[in-house]
């Protein structure tokens, strides 16, 4: 269990990194390849985190007090638009800075909706 909490939280670090940057980018710009590589980060973190989460949950959900509550706050409801939104990218690679602000913009967008960074940074603390 101690192996996939480290793999857990390393993957809830990326995600958090990736907002971050993202933040920073909205408002300093950023140039498409950083924005390129910070999506593919977030993409692929995303796509690791979510299968562990749920073996987090269907092995301990006794053992863990409060797994429960964090198992339904949890959601990755951003990945599909993630796919979408560097399908986009990929296609416009001569953007100015300020469309390049407006990607990362969205990408912070779409990527709280439903609180989720908040989720994390909430599951990250509780299992740290």
């Amino acid at each position: 269990m101690k192996f996939l909490l480290e793999k857990i939280l390393l993957n809830i670090n990326k995600i958090i990194i990736c907002y971050e940057k993202l933040h920073d980018y909205e408002i300093k710009g950023c140039t498409y390849e950083e924005i390129k590589k910070e999506l593919i980060l977030l993409q692929n973190a995303s796509e690791e985190l979510a299968p562990l989460m749920k073996s987090l949950f269907k092995n301990n959900s006794t053992q863990i007090k409060g797994l429960i509550t964090l198992s339904n706050i949890f959601r990755v409801t951003y990945l599909p638009t993630l796919k979408v939104h560097l399908i986009y990218l990929y296609q416009t690679e001569d953007l100015s800075k300020n469309i390049l602000k407006i990607q990362a913009r969205l990408a912070i967008t779409y990527l709280n909706v439903d609180g989720c960074i908040d989720n994390l940074r909430i599951i990250h603390s509780y299992l740290k």
